[in-house]
């Protein structure tokens, strides 16, 4: 837990209540406040922190109010300098509630903490809550601003363990998320820390607090995927949000196992993951924080568990071999050294030796790694360095060093990784793999053998973690197939308004799965990210998302899953099951988004890897992150994990590329509008066909919303030249159900306002109509008011209304003339419209018998001709920007006054049923088909002011 031993800089609050008399739903507890004093007690003994750093809220003392005043005062605290450990406890009831809707961005439920006052009268129409995930997440975020920029983020899970590794603060929460707050049946003595929640949340509950922390949350670093992930925060929580904590006698099961595994421990070098398992294996008391492994006796051979390939053991990996954890703390003698000869997944398998073979009573052992061999690294290290003192000392036979995995050659070609002699008092490095042509290695060393062995090892260790692959295949349904096969990897841009609440954005980067490519520069620098795992089998799977940088070597953890502490057991539930996905950067699962930018100005184009790795077993492979190939840090060892049943596991790699340079988004854009049935679908068809020359060849979509498509086209020119320009396929309404023509409207407006940020304008709309209809209808004039809405004075006058279907109807082409006039009358006011007509004609001679002289509208020749205009922004695209509301649109504001009026008319129709009803009988069989249908009519009320409500929520689509 890296607290400082002394303890003399380390801040707490910590708050316990068992007095909940005065809300019957929550009984009263035994043990919160004997834990909390616990706490207190361990940190003024084992850490010497003063009470004076500790402040201490109990029962009546710990009100809502005074909660959240004592969280925002350590962010103000002036005696708190910055990096100074802070560590908060809570011990009392949880609860969950249904989110307000305005929340629901990830979950229909939120967590909270319950403090003494909760439901206790707040005015004449208010009572006081709990306090949720959210306020909470806010809370935490200020003291990060103001103390350390390392709790980042704090999402739904709440009730745990929360560790920042930079800034040392750690939040324990020993509740549950909910419960019945009854007494368990076989024991009398305990209870549930946890209760129900009735009625709904404000959903402006804590607005202030949560918006008054910004939308950043301090994530917006420059160089990509530093100060992220796994090191901000690692989850232990007290038991998973279906799950309910407990109490046994006068102390919390989580918190009595908690110090349990704390006493003796060395918490300066203590990992989360070490702590889980002390807590796991509580009884045996061991205080040696170095990796222990279970080791069990099978026939002949020894299986060692948490020692596989996931692990990166390798075949000749030698085991020091102990009869138990307490010979490991008395520092007794091995009573073996075995070497691995098969190596599993999660498990690796070696010969019995005589020691154990000769005591046949031995079922169950302990082991240590003292040396795993990794496949060799080859590397070219030209003469000039091969010649330096440094150089023979490292590869001495008499060194006293770790030996390396390094075959050496003086060929580049045959060579992954080479060393680079700069001068003779700097040594440089190189990528060789054609893979990764083009990457710089700032980083040098000097040509010092201790320096020059951190460094290859440390470039081993890098090469081996990104090589090593399942080579077991697992028969997954009828085929033998890889299991990495059946997962997907997408990544996403993100966009967040002020509350943080991030969404995707944007189309899958990972193309196909063949990787990453982006082009980096000042109009994305500051884009952050985020990535969707798809578990495509029927198991439930642990998966862990690391990142591989190419440009100095380092390996960074982005996800590995949650650590759950059920009661007083240590087992992790599942991040994943069967068919599902998980959210990464922008979910409930707590990692935060990454910002992926060049490391430095010098440097033109950056590589590396996304590598996800899945296991049906939880395991400790954080040992895997190691820094920048400067900073050299040691290796962390393996941590232990118990085999219960035959496990599976691989990897996918993603390849990621960087390149400088400008957006690459296509200057010229042109729209084309139109709802189901007015010939749109015809135009695009009839352009792909002059593109491509014929009419099955579709045009491919680039990029894609809910109700939006693009299509990146490329034009030939003379002279061997080209243009290339956007073709936007955009919605409009295609009936007058305002509830869903607000979700039309939604995803039009977030995306045009978006574009706009990125500087996207567009040169032309086009706006298809059906000229086969017998009339112009209500729906029809609507989306005129919708184009013309979302273009605005400025560039409705280069709209193009394409009449479509002249091809249809024998001997129509007189009343589709005076169909066409009769629109070109309802649109006079906007004298520089230009119509064209558009068909499918199977000859020459039926398109001369419907439209006389006047020419058919070729698709691509209209499109050449529109691109010639200069590129305008959208009158939607501005008040989009501007308002980050729907509302906040002309189109929205029209839209806004039919939905209120659709209210108004319900309203009506409830009175009209109410007088019915006063004038039917109570027995009357007409009754209940009455009150039915007023029961409907309400259902419509509340789903119109639903909509109504979630018009103003659009900037969750736009940047700030």
């Amino acid at each position: 837990m890296t607290l400082s031993p002394t303890g003399s800089r380390l801040f707490a609050l910590i708050i316990g209540i068992d007095d909940y008399t005065q809300e019957p739903e929550f009984r009263k507890l035994n043990g919160a406040v004997h834990d909390a004093d616990s706490i207190r007690n361990w940190l003024i003994k084992d850490f010497n922190v003063p009470s004076s750093q500790i402040r201490d809220l109990r029962d009546k003392a710990a009100t809502r109010k005074a909660i959240v005043e004592a969280l925002e005062g350590l962010s103000t605290d002036s005696r708190i300098q910055r990096d100074d450990p802070i560590l908060i406890y809570y011990a009392g009831h949880g609860t969950e509630a249904p989110a307000p809707k305005r929340w629901r961005w990830d979950s229909l439920q939120i967590q909270m903490i319950v403090p003494w006052d909760f439901k206790h009268r707040d005015g004449p129409n208010r009572t006081i809550q709990g306090i949720p995930d959210r306020t909470l997440g806010a809370l935490l975020t200020k003291i990060a601003e103001s103390k350390g920029d390392n709790i980042v983020r704090f999402y739904l899970h709440l009730f745990v363990l929360w560790h920042s590794s930079d800034l040392d603060q750690t939040v324990i929460f020993d509740s549950c998320h909910s419960g019945s707050g009854t007494r368990s049946e076989s024991d009398r003595d305990t209870r549930v820390r946890g209760g129900p929640h009735e009625g709904d949340v404000p959903p402006d509950l804590d607005d202030d607090i949560v918006r008054s922390t910004g939308s950043t949350r301090g994530i917006r670093v420059p160089d990509k995927f530093r100060h992220h992930g796994l090191r901000s925060h690692v989850l232990l929580a007290a038991c998973a949000p279906h799950e309910q904590a407990h109490e046994s006698g006068s102390s919390g099961a989580f918190t009595k196992t908690l110090l349990g595994a704390l006493n003796g421990a060395n918490t300066t070098q203590l990992t989360y993951e070490g702590l889980i398992e002390r807590m796991e294996t509580l009884k045996t008391k061991v205080a040696n924080t170095k990796p222990i492994l279970h080791v069990a006796v099978r026939g002949e051979n020894l299986v060692i568990s948490g020692a596989g390939a996931i692990h990166g053991i390798s075949t000749g990996s030698k085991f020091a071999i102990w009869r138990s954890p307490d010979d490991l703390k008395l520092e007794e003698k091995p009573l073996a050294t075995v070497v691995v000869e098969t190596v599993n997944g999660h498990d690796s398998v070696a010969p019995a030796p005589i020691e154990i073979e000769d005591e046949p009573s031995v079922t169950q052992l302990v082991a240590q790694l003292l040396e795993n061999p990794r496949p060799s690294l080859s590397l070219y290290v030209p003469q000039a360095i091969q010649n330096m003192e440094c150089f023979g000392t490292v590869f001495s036979k008499e060194t006293k060093r770790p030996p390396l995995s390094i075959m050496v050659t003086e060929e580049k070609a045959k060579a992954r990784v080479g060393l680079v002699y700069l001068d003779e008092r700097t040594i440089g490095f190189e990528i060789l793999s054609d893979a990764e042509q083009g990457q710089k290695i700032r980083h040098t060393i000097e040509p010092n053998a201790d320096h020059l062995h951190r460094a290859l090892d440390h470039l081993c260790r890098y090469y081996h973690h990104l090589d090593r692959v399942n080579k077991i295949v697992v028969t997954l349904g009828p085929d033998k197939i890889p299991f990495s096969s059946k997962f997907t990897l997408d990544v996403f841009t993100l966009q967040g308004n002020e509350e943080d609440i991030y969404v995707q954005s944007g189309p899958n980067l990972n193309v196909l799965g063949t990787g990453v490519e982006l082009t980096v520069g000042p109009h994305n620098k500051e884009d952050l990210y985020g990535f969707k795992i798809t578990n495509h089998t029927k198991l439930n799977v642990y998966p862990y998302l690391f990142y591989f940088d190419s440009s100095n070597f380092s390996i960074t953890a982005l996800y590995q899953p949650t650590a759950i502490q059920k009661g007083a057991e240590a087992r992790p539930a599942p991040s994943m099951s069967g068919g599902d996905s998980l959210a990464i950067g922008y979910g409930s699962e707590g990692a935060t988004p990454q910002n992926m930018a060049l490391s430095s100005d010098n440097i033109d184009l950056e590589r590396g890897y996304f590598r996800l790795y899945v296991s049906t077993h939880y395991v400790d492979i954080s040992s895997m992150e190691q820094g920048d190939i400067s900073v050299q840090l040691p290796a962390r060892g393996l941590t232990k994990a118990t085999l219960r049943r035959p496990h599976i596991w691989d990897a996918i790699t993603v390849p990621v590329v960087m390149k400088r340079g400008t957006r690459q988004t296509p200057l010229r854009t042109i729209g084309i509008v139109g709802s189901r049935g007015n010939g749109k679908a015809t135009f695009i068809e009839e352009l792909a066909k002059s593109l491509y020359g014929n009419a099955v060849t579709a045009l491919q979509t680039s990029f894609s919303t809910r109700f939006i498509k693009e299509y990146n086209i490329t034009l030939s020119r003379p002279g061997g030249k080209s243009t290339t320009f956007t073709l936007v396929n955009l919605p409009a309404f295609e009936d007058s159900n305002v509830s869903v023509n607000s979700l039309v409207l939604k995803d039009m407006v977030a995306y045009l306002g978006t574009e706009y940020q990125k500087g996207r304008k567009f040169s032309s709309l086009i706006w298809c109509y059906d000229i086969s209809k017998p009339r112009f209808t209500a729906l029809d004039w609507e989306n005129v008011e919708l184009v013309k809405d979302i273009c605005g004075p400025d560039i409705f006058g280069s709209i193009v209304v394409v009449t479509t279907n002249w091809n249809k109807g024998a001997g129509a082409a007189q009343r589709y003339a005076k169909a066409e006039a009769q629109l070109k009358g309802l649109l006079n006011e906007f004298k520089e419209i230009d119509f064209r007509r558009f068909g499918r004609f199977s000859n020459s001679e039926a398109r001369e018998r419907m439209l006389g002289s006047t020419p058919a509208t070729d698709p691509l020749e209209l499109i050449q001709s529109l691109l010639r205009k200069p590129p305008k922004a959208l009158q939607v695209q501005t008040e989009a920007v501007d308002t980050k509301k729907l509302g906040g649109t002309t189109a929205g504001k029209r839209l806004r006054v039919k939905i209120e009026a659709e209210i108004r008319k319900q309203g009506e129709e409830i009175r009209y049923l109410e007088g019915r009803l006063s004038n039917v009988g109570e027995n009357d069989t007409e009754r209940n088909t009455i009150q039915e249908e007023k029961e409907d009519v309400k259902q419509d009320i509340i789903r119109l002011s639903e909509t109504l409500e979630n018009m103003e929520v659009i900037n969750s689509a736009l940047t700030v």
